[in-house]
């Protein structure tokens, strides 16, 4: 029998999960923006995405509406020739792709 001193516990369960899932969903996402990036820049993708920062951030959108999304940032490395590694960052808002960058690195010569 559920009693209202297991609710409060069970709110906290919900909350945790709900954020691991969320936080899961996102990783997938930069993942899958890092390779094509990295595809794109006929570089090969190291499949590691590491999370450096995440913090709390607004966008306003045209209309004028701020929403408060959770901002993460995530690592990755590629490599452009032989053992050559380089990196790369993914910016997510939410679940949102804002942006995927790649550090310069030399073009390979045929």
């Amino acid at each position: 029998m559920l009693t209202l001193d297991v609710l409060p516990w069970l709110l906290v369960a919900a909350v945790i999960c709900l954020g691991w899932w969320s936080a899961i969903g996102a990783k997938m996402k930069a993942r899958r923006a890092a390779r094509r990036a990295c595809d794109k820049a006929e570089v090969r993708f190291i499949d590691e995405l590491a999370l450096k920062r995440l913090h709390p951030s607004h966008i306003t959108y045209n209309s004028g509406h701020r929403a408060w999304h959770i901002r993460r940032v995530y690592r990755f490395e590629f490599y452009w020739g032989g053992d050559m590694r380089s990196c790369g960052q993914v910016v997510m808002h939410g679940q949102q792709v804002i942006s995927v960058q790649l550090d310069p690195y030399p073009l390979q010569q045929d």
